[in-house]
């Protein structure tokens, strides 16, 4: 093992026991703390073989060292111990424990005061080194035995012999005086000298502060300072310099080593360079450094992507703008922010058309409902309109709770009453965000964190600027919907609008669209008070499911009205009729339709008919019995070719009602006509008089399942 390396076999996290040997008497004179550890109640001075006993020292086969040619002998016949392994008793609650030590003694004979001095230095090893010692220390002894055997005496060894022994173990030792004020080094070994590149004329008499430089830590400084001070051991890892200038890490212990009154004589230092150490250690730890930033990010990433789909997922569950709206508000703060606003603006001109507010704290609510009430024009001239008109997607505005003079705060809010209520608010620091639909910008998002919060960064920017990219477009895509909605409504109302009263008579009707299309069809109903000739009834049902079928039913109703009001007591002319105009205007379309007058007689009325490829008309008698009219007699489509139509009557009592309906309201997948033609028939038997209460039997009566079809119907009960 290379000296290098044995230096890593010392366990350094235990310090070393310090002994100083008086020659002249053999006994142990000076012992720093952990010494005292090992041979505890041991009163100064005391011969080295009593000590040794007292710290229970042993060889590496068990033998007690005073009864061995041991190395504390050696040290008392003035002779170097180039390093050998013993073990000590360690004693504690759990019992007593051997552990191992490794041996270095020299004697001090060049150091001044301390010429008849020997140092000892026990210090704990590693376990796994005992067995492997290093070669050199063996090489080293040798050549004391050699000296011994020419009959040179141990002080004839001079400082080349000692200096191999200490130097082989790669640590530098050091001896001070703690009776100076300033700590002198009285002496220093050869390794001290080769890890520093000081000369010993150089050191001797300094205090070791010249080893300092300007990166040492102050604080590594103050803790061996204040050892010093207090007379204690310490062990402190500091960075030091060279005589070159360069750096080394410098792991240093300082043991106090007390006389035979007490006091503090010397310090005995053991320096090792330990750069490769703390330097992979430093390493070690940026690259955890790094590893937990990593891991950190990483994170950050995952927590920023959950977020998202997570916004997303809860946008797209509705498509009430208003309630998107809300949503939205409730994900960003807190996530984002601590109070948050909604800016919308239809880009006409006039004010926001809607600003809406959240806080995270539900009492404060009403303070940011106030501000978003009060929101002027002003806000739009400034940050915000930038940001919808596209010129900016993101813009940060700080100083929201600033003092500054109106003037000085007029490029982001420029109403004083708006500014008081942000600073109540504690708004610090704003993030506006657009929210991009497929042409423009409509909606604005404004993040606002008070002063307990931290300033919005990279990542915040980067996650608002995505959100606001996914909002945008799924707030665009609810307020298409809600616009298409509500121009179908508009264009169903105006289609079909609410029936005229017809004196004596009880009517009622009903639209559906079916649940996988818009709200608009081509199904309609009609019903004409014809005055003294009686009542005109239809039901028709254009080709299609969308706004083309509603337009197409649109102009194909106002043929019909027409020709009612010209044919009407002969249904099936005016079903003719129908067919000439929609050929003759050249209209794409297709429909099937009833047209039904109803005429008053002496006792009740006549119902005459005529049916293009439409469901049967249904009539409930004053008595409950229900019919089908029949079905066998329908002619083709409208809209098909002009033919000669065929029309039938039936003589109906008073109290009768007749229903008009497409076949939407009983026709289901995958079932034959007749079975939905019973149910419905069941549901007409079984339903109230009431020609409202009837529509709404109907209906719920056929809700159980999805509706694929538009469906259209209407009640006529007769006086």
């Amino acid at each position: 093992m290379s000296a290098g390396l044995q230096a890593e076999t010392v366990r350094r996290q235990a310090p070393a026991a310090v002994l100083m040997v008086d020659l002249t008497t053999r006994q142990v004179v000076h012992v720093n703390g952990v010494a005292t550890e090992l041979a505890p109640g041991v009163t100064l001075p005391v011969h080295l073989d009593e000590w040794s006993d007292a710290a229970s020292l042993r060889d590496l086969d068990g033998a007690e060292l005073s009864e061995t040619s041991h190395p504390l002998s050696r040290v008392a016949r003035d002779e170097p111990v180039l390093g050998q392994a013993v073990s000590a008793a360690r004693r504690s609650a759990l019992g007593e424990r051997r552990e191992p030590l490794w041996v270095v003694a020299l004697p001090l004979v060049d150091a001044p005061v301390l010429h008849d001095h020997a140092l000892v230095v026990l210090i704990p090893l590693v376990e796994a080194a005992i067995d492997s010692l290093p070669s050199d220390l063996a090489a080293v002894a040798d050549d004391a035995v050699g000296l011994a055997a020419a009959g040179l005496e141990a002080s004839d060894l001079g400082g080349d012999l000692r200096d191999r022994a200490l130097g082989a173990t790669a640590l530098a030792f050091t001896v001070a005086d703690a009776l100076d004020p300033e700590q002198p080094l009285l002496w220093v070994n050869s390794a001290f000298t080769a890890t520093t590149g000081y000369g010993r004329d150089e050191v001797l008499g300094r205090n070791c502060r010249f080893l300092q430089g300007p990166e040492t830590d102050p604080v590594s400084r103050g803790h061996l300072r204040d050892a010093i001070d207090r007379g204690v051991s310490a062990s402190i890892t500091l960075l030091n310099y060279r005589k070159d200038g360069s750096e080394f890490w410098n792991q240093v212990d300082l043991s106090p080593v007390r006389d035979a009154e007490g006091r503090v004589a010397h310090f005995v230092g053991i320096q090792t360079d330990v750069t490769v150490r703390v330097e992979a250690e430093l390493e070690a730890r940026r690259a955890l450094a790094a590893e937990q930033e990593a891991r950190a990010d990483a994170e950050a990433t995952r927590t920023r992507l959950s977020f998202l789909v997570e916004a997303v997922n809860r946008l797209s569950g509705t498509l009430d703008v208003a309630e998107c709206a809300d949503r939205l508000l409730g994900l960003v703060v807190p996530y984002l922010a601590d109070w948050a606003l909604l800016v919308h603006d239809d880009l006409s001109g006039a004010p926001a058309s809607t600003v809406k507010g959240r806080h995270r704290d539900q009492r404060r609510q009403g303070e940011v409902d106030a501000l978003a009430a009060v929101l002027p024009r002003a806000l739009l001239d400034g940050g915000v309109a930038d940001v919808l008109l596209g010129e900016s997607q993101v813009r940060i505005i700080g100083g929201l709770d600033s003092t500054d003079s109106l003037e000085e705060r007029a490029g982001y809010l420029s109403d004083l009453s708006v500014t008081d209520l942000t600073r109540a608010l504690g708004g610090r620091e704003a993030l506006l965000v657009a929210l991009p639909g497929r042409s423009t910008n409509r909606d604005v998002l404004i993040l606002v964190r008070t002063g307990e919060r931290k300033a919005f960064d990279d990542t915040d920017t980067t996650t608002a600027l995505d959100l606001g990219r996914r909002a945008g477009l799924i707030l665009d895509n609810a307020a298409l919907y809600q616009a298409q909605a509500r121009i179908a409504e508009v264009l169903q109302r105006s289609l079909l609008p609410e029936l005229q009263p017809v004196a004596g008579v009880d009517a009622a009707a009903r639209y559906q669209a079916n649940e996988r299309g818009a709200e608009v069809g081509g199904d309609f109903y009609e019903l004409l008070d014809l005055g003294e000739a009686g009542l005109a009834i239809a039901v028709g049902d254009v080709t299609g499911h969308d706004i083309l079928a509603a337009a197409a039913m649109g102009h194909l109703k106002g043929l019909l009205r027409a020709a009612a009001h010209e044919r009407h007591q002969r249904p099936a002319a005016v079903l003719e009729h129908v067919d000439h105009l929609m050929l003759g205007l050249g209209m794409p379309t297709l429909a099937t339709a009833v047209f039904a007058h109803v005429a008053p007689l002496a006792d009740g009325w006549r119902l005459t008919w005529s049916s293009a490829g439409h469901p049967p008309l249904i009539v409930r008698d004053a008595d409950g019995s229900v019919t089908a009219l029949d079905v066998h007699h329908n002619d083709q489509l409208l809209g098909l070719a002009e033919t000669a139509r065929t029309q039938h009557s039936v003589d109906l009592g008073r109290g009768a009602t007749v229903l008009a309906y497409t076949d939407g309201l009983m026709e289901r997948r995958g079932e034959i006509f007749d079975v939905g033609l019973g149910r419905l028939v069941d549901l007409v038997t079984s339903g109230p008089d009431d020609a409202e209460e009837l529509c709404d039997h109907l209906i719920a009566g056929t809700a159980d399942g999805p509706r694929d079809d538009d469906t259209a119907l209407l009640v006529v009960r007769l006086p």
